[in-house]
């Protein structure tokens, strides 16, 4: 039976659900799940990694995500020591700079998925130096986490976001795209971050995926749930609510700016994700700003 851990019992906070130790493991580690994210640095010694039955040795350098619920665990222990970090993705991994990466969207929402059908040949390994660049941040944020010295959520957050961005880089600069399916998926994600204003078709995203349309939305809806044109939609509308919020524009002009080209679609798509309208929700900012 599969041990199910869950983030209260590890001392996740709701509000900054956020752990990271330094574990040495001397014997074997029982398969087990979990209903957060784990970000795993491997730092010294090898083992073998069991993953959802799956098994592949696991050495100094290597660096892999465990998604919420995915069984693993490790067997034939060699003195391995690495870096935990637990973590909810919706709290950390939102900064726009970096969903922009190609690295980012490949090595933290695909190559878990494609890691069996890349013979996990896709998972990053990193060399002395980039593991020592890691190391050198992921110390900095045990530091905080350990002391919690004032602003210390501030600051694990900041060095997170290096680290995340950081691995997002190697991960790129290490793998060719043709090669690498993650990598390519995520280049078609980028690219809706960066034109999502602009007209975008499932079949331009499924080309620059050099995948199908059915099966880009098949990968596209395992790893972020949800379709790839609902979250263009969901993208369009938080650019609307900034307008709404920040200019003079009539609805119909924030339509426009947001991508849309017809103002009563616009109008049905905002009610059914944030439940008023456009201009319900603008009035109801503007009488929150004058109290």
């Amino acid at each position: 039976m599969i041990t199910k851990l869950s983030a209260t019992n590890v001392g996740l906070e709701p509000g900054f659900a956020f752990r990271i130790q330094k574990c040495p493991l001397k014997q074997n580690y029982d398969v087990h799940s979990h209903d957060f994210s784990e970000l795993v640095v491997i730092l010294s010694g090898e083992a073998v990694h069991i993953i959802e039955g799956r098994e592949y040795p696991v050495s100094a350098g290597q660096v892999f995500l465990i998604h919420s619920g995915v069984s693993h665990g490790y067997k034939h222990v060699d003195s391995i020591e690495y870096v935990n970090v637990m973590f909810q993705p919706e709290q950390l991994l939102q900064l726009s700079e970096l969903r922009m990466l190609p690295g980012f969207q490949a090595l933290f929402y695909i190559e878990p998925f494609y890691r069996k059908e890349m013979y996990f040949k896709g998972m990053l390994t990193l060399n002395e130096t980039q593991l020592g660049e890691a190391t050198r941040l992921l110390d900095l944020i045990l530091e905080e986490y350990n002391r919690q010295p004032q602003g210390y959520r501030m600051m694990i957050r900041a060095y997170f976001s290096a680290l995340v961005g950081l691995l997002s880089r190697y991960y790129q600069d290490g793998n060719e795209q043709e090669d690498n399916k993650a990598l390519r998926i995520g280049e078609a994600v980028t690219y809706i971050e960066e034109h999502f204003l602009q007209p975008v078709t499932l079949q331009t995203l499924a080309d620059k995926a050099f995948l199908s349309v059915r099966q880009f939305q098949r990968v596209f809806s395992r790893n972020y749930h949800t379709t790839p044109m609902d979250y263009v939609i969901r993208k369009r509308l938080n650019h609307s609510c900034m307008l709404l919020r920040t200019s003079g524009y009539s609805i119909l002009q924030v339509a426009l700016e947001s991508g849309f080209r017809d103002q009563n679609y616009y109008t049905r798509q905002f009610r059914k994700v944030f439940g008023c309208t456009p201009t319900v929700y603008r009035n109801q900012i503007r009488d929150s700003q004058n109290i």
